[in-house]
């Protein structure tokens, strides 16, 4: 994972030729630390975790729970995450791994660079600090999630980073945490044109997740709290603009490479005609919205396939093609995610007037009957609900059961092969070959 990068990562080079920028000189000017920064944000868009097409989490864990159906047999990494026999050998699992420590290692790289830096006025060092570590933080808490027990690795010396040992999940929650408060310190709110750079609300929204995580269900109504009340953010009334652009929604959103460009999401996801390309939404999937949910009607598309049967798509994103102008951008954080955040953690706490409230504002936007009352099987039915609001992004459903201890009491109604282990993925044979101290292997593998 240390190997030196090329091309657009030329800067983190540890010997570079004489007519190359070295990493000191990067940091010496506002511009070049911008765009060393800016690399981070284009592999998440584009490489890892974050993107949307087939190797993003969207992708990968819809497969592998019950939202995506594999149809291109020939991908045999597609086909082992569907039907859960994800391998140590797995080229995509590898990928997933090196790729994520990679930009692990130039935000490190830019943490050091900018707190040496006499160049750079500290206004703008705290703020591009502050960035690095969010997307640190991000890219560790997703491979713990994935993983389990990983390597946390907060410098660049490859002696050490070549050999470091697993943390705990306990010990690595409260560094994530310790990382989250000092990036929330340093960002400011300034918002940027459709919600394209972090700031304060976007560590915020991700706290609130983090916290939610551990259950910390105080914390998660604070920072839920603080994006709400304090952002200049609300919920699109029609769920149709929830994904444009422009949406008032967007708390943080990927710009796409170029003016006319539109979202991986929409090209991986959509298709016109049967059988599918690559995936479609599971029936397990269509048939779970509530009568008369709206996001059933507008986020979900139909495909006819003749006599044999008809195929559905994620229709979230719309504009599978180029457009004059960028019509849609990536969403990465939303505002209806604080909203769903906010309600579990009252009812936690048992502030349930104010759950109900955050509830039924979410249900009403969704064409659904309001609650007079917090239903008892309350925690069955918001599992339910965010996975009609949450499908095909990032892998909620796979985490959201996770945390909830649902995984294996969910998975085995359309999973027949599946195992109480498979809540993990294996960790990269390759990777356990490089680094013994990364053993023992995940149970089950």
């Amino acid at each position: 994972m240390l190997l030196p990068l090329t091309g657009c990562e030329d800067f983190i080079e540890p010997d570079m030729p004489a007519t190359q920028t070295s990493s000191a000189q990067v940091f010496e000017e506002l511009a070049t630390a911008d765009a060393a920064m800016q690399e981070n944000y284009i592999r998440l868009r584009d490489r890892v975790l974050l993107m949307g097409s087939s190797n993003g989490l969207g992708a990968l864990m819809g497969l592998y729970t019950d939202e995506l159906q594999n149809w291109k047999l020939s991908n045999a990494d597609a086909q082992s995450f569907y039907t859960n026999t994800v391998f140590p050998q797995n080229g995509t699992l590898t990928q997933l791994w090196n790729e994520s420590y990679n930009v692990v290692y130039n935000c490190n790289k830019i943490i050091e660079g900018l707190a040496i830096s006499s160049g750079i006025s500290e206004n703008h060092k705290q703020r591009i600090t502050g960035e690095a570590l969010l997307v640190r933080t991000m890219v560790h808490f997703y491979l713990s999630q994935l993983f389990g027990d990983i390597p946390y690795v907060t410098g660049t010396d490859y002696r050490i980073n070549t050999r470091i040992d697993k943390t705990d999940w306990s010990v690595l929650y409260r560094y994530l945490i310790s990382d989250g408060e000092r990036a929330f310190s340093l960002l400011k709110e300034q918002p940027a044109v459709n919600n394209t750079a972090v700031n304060k609300f976007t560590v915020a929204a991700f706290m609130s997740r983090l916290h939610l995580y551990g259950e910390n269900w105080q914390e998660v109504a604070d920072y839920s709290d603080y994006v709400l009340n304090q952002g200049n953010f609300q919920l699109e009334e029609e769920l149709d603009r929830v994904f444009l652009k422009e949406s008032k929604s967007t708390i943080w959103q990927f710009k796409p490479q170029s003016e006319g460009n539109n979202t991986h999401e929409a090209r991986y996801y959509s298709f016109t005609s049967a059988p599918p390309p690559d995936n479609s939404m599971s029936v397990a999937l269509v048939e779970s919205f509530e009568t008369g949910d709206l996001r059933r009607e507008v986020w979900i598309k139909e495909v006819e396939g003749g006599a044999e049967t008809d195929f559905y798509h994620a229709f979230k994103y719309k504009e599978a093609q180029n457009t004059p102008s960028s019509k849609e951008y990536s969403v990465v954080f939303r505002l209806e995610e604080m909203y769903f955040n906010r309600l579990e953690a009252y009812l936690n706490i048992g502030q349930y007037q104010l759950a109900l409230d955050d509830w039924n504002r979410l249900r009403f936007r969704s064409g659904l009957v309001e609650y007079e009352q917090v239903p008892a099987d309350w925690k069955q039915r918001l599992l339910q609900e965010r996975r009609a609001e949450f499908f095909c992004e990032f892998g909620h459903r796979f985490f959201d059961l996770k945390r909830t201890g649902m995984l294996a009491s969910e998975m085995i109604k359309t999973k027949t092969g599946w195992r109480h282990y498979l809540d993990l993925l294996p960790l990269p044979q390759a990777e356990l070959l490089l680094n013994p101290n990364l053993l023992p292997q995940n149970e089950g593998y």
